[in-house]
């Protein structure tokens, strides 16, 4: 069977596409580079087959079975991949804009380093040679993108890999914006202290950050406990009894709990320790909807 038609540009998909692009692929041949732009390929069986850098703009891949196929920098351009089965399936460095990912079966996806697309992988190239027209564009079709496979990921309880994706359309968002404006700062504070919700490593090491930070910032002034002061600077400092007794507040001040045995006498401290109480209600309100999330996700 010549193959040869394929690989050229001007090739127009017939009746016969199917049959013969799934014989070929059970002889073991490379499909690689072909172009099969606007075409009819539903229910077609493409099982492990090899597509790099293939033109699959616009086709129709309904209910296909494409398990452990390899597109990668493959054009899917607005392809349908409805109800397709893609598990396992080698997706490097392809642009997904715009496809149709309804009940796409994602499982086990080789995305590449950090789950990045293409476009975004553009957009970083195009601000680094200063182009910043162009790498927002590329960075809204990379929002985009991650939009579409968070939410068929969703359907599909894909904990682990929906969060990485919403974590990549907020990274895409935020790069939309000015610079220095306080809506990015913001957003990447937010990225840092707690992954966009979906980082718990993130999440307990900023509680467990904020809890020493506030603990040393009392021991400037020092706390009233038992008619005595505690901190840094007070007679009855001990190293050991005074972190213990500081640390122990900011615990305490930190979730809410407020018993009232110890308290600032100062305004630094009294500033901090309402500064606490309201990060710590919210990041800990953050850190059980994160645990939620994920034990919904077994």
């Amino acid at each position: 069977m010549n193959k040869e038609k394929y690989t050229n540009p001007n090739y127009k998909p017939d009746n016969n596409t199917i049959t013969e692009l799934e014989e070929l692929n059970s002889q073991k041949e490379d499909l690689s580079n072909f172009h099969l732009n606007h075409a009819n390929l539903e229910k077609i069986n493409l099982v492990g087959a090899k597509m790099k850098q293939s033109n699959l703009s616009r086709a129709n891949l309904r209910n296909s079975s494409m398990y452990g196929v390899n597109l990668n920098g493959a054009n899917l351009f607005k392809a349908d991949f409805e109800n397709a089965n893609l598990n396992n399936a080698d997706l490097r460095n392809c642009n997904l804009l715009g496809a149709n990912l309804s009940n796409t079966k994602l499982k086990n996806i080789n995305w590449g380093k950090n789950f990045k697309v293409i476009n975004e992988i553009e957009a970083e190239q195009a601000y680094n040679n200063g182009d910043i027209k162009l790498a927002k564009e590329k960075y809204k079709e990379a929002e985009d993108i991650y939009r579409s496979v968070k939410i068929s990921m969703q359907s599909q309880t894909l904990g682990t890999e929906t969060g990485e994706f919403f974590i990549r359309e907020m990274v895409s968002r935020r790069k939309q914006l000015d610079k220095f404006s306080w809506s990015r700062i913001g957003s990447k504070i937010i990225q840092i202290t707690t992954g966009y919700g979906e980082k718990l490593g993130n999440i307990a090491l900023t509680i467990l950050g904020i809890i020493i930070v506030c603990m040393f910032l009392y021991g400037i002034e020092g706390i009233s406990y038992q008619n005595k002061i505690l901190g840094f600077f007070s007679e009855d400092f001990s190293l050991l009894s005074t972190i213990g007794n500081l640390f122990y507040f900011s615990v305490v001040v930190y979730s809410t709990v407020g018993f009232g045995e110890m308290v600032p006498i100062g305004p630094i401290g009294k500033s901090v320790m309402i500064f606490e109480g309201i990060i710590g209600g919210l990041v800990l309100a953050i850190l059980i909807i994160a645990l939620y999330k994920k034990s919904m996700d077994r």
